[in-house]
């Protein structure tokens, strides 16, 4: 539901596109673009599904088992690759699933208060706020651009707080949102910090594998009870751990081999457009007109933030 993979890793050069010898990739350019459109279309469909899912099993055991599933279905497909992991991968996997906890925890219990509309946009504030994180822990100077995103998506958040009286509106879900947004920040810039040179994979594993754990040992902090859930539920989490968690994963990493950062990052924007569609086509959410206009903000913050401008030849 996040577009942390691609943030944290420089799989291929934007530039790639630019140069010759590079006709075959360009012949299966669309091809690999609509993939990930699809990536997108999985994410912004898992804002509704989460949202009605929980209210039959809880927001910590639905997260145990579609991550639990997730962890297992990864582990089969690489189980010879993760057989060698090392030390260092685990130790980064832990550090970094920790947000990945945290954000996923965030995002599943404001969504209980929430539109999966305004969810979306909010948890898409993750990529303006990466350059904020990175001036601090890795002490990399923010560019023009990416102040601009950042101030962009403030004005968006604060849009998206307005109904159509003109009153301010934010509360627990839109904070926990919040909190998630900041979260999966935290979480590129901790696989940027502690995971080079680390096979992704194995890193993937550990960090899902943990969520599922610590989501386990919450569910009696949050009132849950050890009990099965219904089918539904079950059904709900095989679709998050297979489509959601492994194959968008693994579609990432193979993708992105022949597409370049930049290029991929402006198509994960449309995750948050999926999802306010979803939410809209199939649970009748409308949003206030001030809050749409916060939307577009949102948006134009996340790819302000990834473009590339050219520097004007003298």
């Amino acid at each position: 539901m996040a577009t942390e993979e691609l943030l944290s890793r420089d799989v291929h050069s934007a530039e790639t596109d630019k140069h010759g010898g590079q006709q075959p990739l360009r012949q299966h350019r669309l091809y690999h673009d609509l993939l990930l459109v699809l990536v997108t279309i999985i994410w912004g469909s898992t804002f509704l599904l989460v949202k009605n899912t929980i209210k039959l099993s809880g927001p910590f055991t639905f997260l145990a088992i579609c991550y639990g599933i997730g962890t297992v279905t990864l582990a089969l497909i690489f189980h010879k690759r993760l057989l060698r992991i090392t030390r260092a991968e685990l130790i980064s996997g832990l550090l970094i699933g920790i947000f990945l906890f945290t954000g996923y925890a965030c995002q599943t219990l404001g969504l209980q208060y929430t539109p999966v509309s305004k969810a979306g946009f909010i948890t898409g504030m993750s990529v303006p706020l990466v350059p904020v994180f990175s001036f601090f822990i890795l002490r990399q100077k923010p560019a023009l651009k990416a102040i601009l995103g950042i101030a962009l998506s403030i004005i968006g958040l604060a849009l998206l707080s307005i109904n159509n009286e003109f009153n301010f509106v934010f509360g627990l879900g839109e904070t926990l949102i919040l909190c998630c947004a900041f979260a999966f920040a935290m979480h590129i810039v901790c696989i940027s910090k502690f995971a080079p040179g680390a096979n992704a994979t194995n890193l993937a594993i550990v960090q899902l594998a943990l969520t599922s754990l610590l989501s386990f040992l919450t569910m009696p902090f949050a009132h849950e009870a050890f009990i099965s859930p219904p089918l539904i539920v079950w059904g709900a989490g095989l679709f998050m751990g297979v489509a959601d968690l492994a194959f968008c994963l693994l579609m990432m990493n193979w993708v992105q081999q022949f597409v370049g950062s930049t290029r991929a990052t402006l198509i994960y924007s449309l995750e948050p457009m999926w999802a306010a569609l979803f939410g809209y086509l199939l649970a009748g959410e409308i949003l206030s007109i001030p809050a749409w206009f916060g939307c577009g903000c949102i948006l134009m913050g996340m790819i302000i933030g990834v473009l590339r401008i050219p520097r004007a030849r003298k």
